[in-house]
């Protein structure tokens, strides 16, 4: 019988040790993931498992590839003489482009534990968020944002979109340097009130307050409620 909790734990503790041998120490990880080094060596030296969250947590945190482990998974389906036969290309389109969908969560958790298939379309995006709002004219209101997780700030490309999380805001927007100390959103909206100011004015961003930083890949807009493949979808 097939046990996905088993394989993904091995598959934790996979990605734990590698990024320990490239320099990330257990203290760092765990700090990152919200728990105590000690719940980490729990998982890898007892009968603990590594929950869904958890794992999710840790690809998004580290840049990991979520669906290296649903690949493995789906070997392991089609290895065990148990497990239900599917339509091969069912399977495939159900882990290749598998990336969770939050809402615009402060706290970072994948509310609801949604997902959106991407198929093949965005292979190096970790997440994905609902977007609101018409502060960017090239997202409509309640579209989906293909994103990826950009682990050092120097990395930033400035003149492109991003989505950033501080303590407080959660922000979709066209960044550029604002020197040591900021960053300065752009809407790409640039009406006016009728005195002439911006309906939507430049965003500062201290650098010390951002948690997170998204590259924002595309932009997926649903047509019909049935199926998982997106129908219309915008690249950057």
């Amino acid at each position: 019988m097939l046990n996905i909790a088993k394989i993904r734990k091995k598959w934790f503790i996979e990605q734990l040790e590698d990024l320990k041998e490239k320099g990330t120490p257990y203290t760092e990880i765990a700090a990152s993931l919200g728990v105590k080094p000690q719940y980490l060596n729990s998982i890898k030296n007892t009968e603990k498992g590594a929950s869904e969250n958890l794992t999710i947590k840790l690809c998004e945190t580290f840049n990991i590839n979520y669906n290296g482990l649903l690949e493995r998974i789906r070997t392991y389906k089609e290895q065990d003489p148990e497990t239900p036969k599917v339509n091969k290309l069912s399977s495939e389109i159900s882990s290749k482009g598998r990336i969770p969908l939050h809402e615009k969560a402060l706290d970072g958790n994948n509310k609801g534990n949604e997902w959106i298939d991407t198929g093949e379309l965005f292979p190096k995006a970790t997440s994905a968020i609902r977007h609101y709002g018409d502060s960017m004219e090239e997202y409509p209101s309640g579209a989906i944002l293909i994103l990826k997780r950009i682990i050092n700030p120097e990395l930033i490309i400035w003149g492109r979109n991003y989505y950033v999380e501080t303590k407080e805001i959660a922000v979709t927007k066209r960044l550029q340097n604002g020197g040591d100390d900021y960053i300065i959103g752009y809407s790409s909206n640039l009406q006016t009130y009728p005195d002439g100011r911006l309906i939507h004015e430049p965003v500062k961003i201290p650098r010390k307050e951002i948690r997170h930083i998204y590259l924002i890949l595309g932009c997926v807009t649903k047509e019909f409620e049935e199926g998982v493949i997106p129908t219309s979808i915008h690249t950057v």
